[in-house]
């Protein structure tokens, strides 16, 4: 094991043991706010934005105000709600289930933390030696080296899917 090897085990591992302690719930629903935050983001954006022009003075400053109000509201009300609802849910009788599950939706977002370093590492790899140039020793040696370079992959061939797609076929 090597040092790419500690750090991984160590990135998923602390992220398995968040997920451990807040629980499947209250991950699943932290996310759920992150997503609500943004489509009101695009739903309510312009509309704040005229709201708050005249208190602000400037239309760059109205759009940054209104982004702020819109996504730290939205987004903190989804965030109080997945703590209340993850705090009864880890109380009741299934709080080991809900951390178990927690633990392990912890784990899956460490390895896709670890396999969007390892994609902006290639990236620049790639871009100063060439796509086709050999991984470094220390990085093509490690034992999660196969784990992040087909989880790369798998990421990026479903990135080229979805772009590669009309936008009619994704509504």
């Amino acid at each position: 094991m090597n040092a790419i090897d500690i750090l991984v085990l160590l990135l998923i591992g602390g992220c398995a043991i968040f997920g451990l302690m807040r629980g499947f719930v209250q991950e699943t629903l932290s996310l759920i706010a992150w997503v609500l935050a943004i489509f009101a983001i695009r739903l309510f954006h312009a509309s704040a934005t005229e709201l708050a022009a005249p208190f602000v003075g400037s239309t760059s400053g109205a759009a940054v105000l209104a982004f702020a109000l819109v996504f730290g509201i939205t987004f903190g009300a989804g965030k109080l709600l997945a703590h209340a609802i993850g705090r009864r849910t880890r109380q009741s009788v299934l709080g080991p289930v809900d951390r178990v599950l927690g633990a392990g939706f912890g784990a899956v977002k460490g390895l896709i933390g670890a396999t969007l370093v390892f994609l902006a590492f290639s990236l620049v790899y790639d871009t100063f030696y060439g796509s086709g140039a050999r991984r470094p020793d220390w990085l093509s040696d490690a034992r999660t080296y196969p784990l992040l370079n087909a989880s790369g992959q798998a990421i990026s061939e479903f990135v080229a899917e979805r772009r590669a797609r009309k936008p009619s076929e994704t509504d």
